[in-house]
């Protein structure tokens, strides 16, 4: 497979908004960035009930979406189903899991998600690496953490057996098999449109405060962590 070939799942319902859309054009704008020859095809897992065949890429992305990543939907449940196929019979072509996808990842191998006890989170924060972390996210050796925009209402509460933590507070794995990767935060969201979800469209989260007093001036990592992804796949 010479030519880097890439799927996303789309998982989220149909909620009458343009949320599908804008999840397509953050993959596709954000890998253009840093593999412009990449082919991307996007999946619908929800509706279409449709899956890719894993062997014919090098990346499956499972986006984030707007559903319970532990309710028995039975959409919810073949995507768990997927992944775990994917990692036992198709090895070599790894999973990403992002927001979403990192909670259904995790409950596919046995760990545990829930709501986040304190309320929905909508930050661009800083996010603390463990020693693995450092050592698997070189870029961030020196500051130990990466920076990232957070969107979710649910959360790992347990990690699943047999995945290495790389961040704290359950926000970043990698399973020991080194073929599935996750993260809770969204490497894919420019840090533009981070600023935007922040200070024009959530209302309730930013309190009418500046973007100073909120500290999203500074630039967010995605690309870094996704050039990060690209590295990952061929080890």
């Amino acid at each position: 497979m010479s030519k880097l070939k890439i799927a996303v799942l789309i998982n989220t319902p149909p909620d009458g908004t343009d949320f599908q859309s804008v999840v397509q054009e953050c993959f596709k704008e954000a890998f253009a960035s840093i593999a412009p020859t990449a082919e991307i095809n996007f999946y619908d897992p929800v509706v279409e009930r449709k899956f890719p065949d894993a062997s014919k890429y090098n990346l499956v992305v499972l986006s984030g979406g707007k559903i319970d990543a532990a309710c028995s939907e039975p959409w919810v449940l073949e995507v768990l189903d997927y992944v775990r196929i994917t990692a036992r019979d198709v090895p070599k072509t790894k999973i990403l899991g992002i927001c979403w996808g990192h909670q259904a990842v995790s409950r596919a191998f046995g760990g545990q998600v829930r709501a986040v006890p304190t309320g929905e989170i909508t930050a661009i924060e800083d996010i603390r690496l463990t020693e693995a972390g450092k050592k698997f996210f070189p870029f961030a050796m020196s500051s130990g953490s990466y920076r990232a925009i957070e969107l979710h209402s649910g959360e790992v509460d347990t990690p699943p057996p047999s995945f290495i933590s790389l961040a704290v507070n359950q926000e970043c794995f990698v399973n020991d098999a080194n073929n599935v990767l996750t993260f809770q935060a969204h490497p894919e969201i420019s840090h533009e449109l981070a600023r935007k979800i922040i200070l024009e469209e959530d209302k309730k989260h930013n309190r009418n405060s500046s973007a100073k007093e909120l500290g999203i001036d500074q630039p967010t990592e995605g690309l870094k962590l996704l050039e990060r992804v690209l590295q990952w796949l061929a080890e």
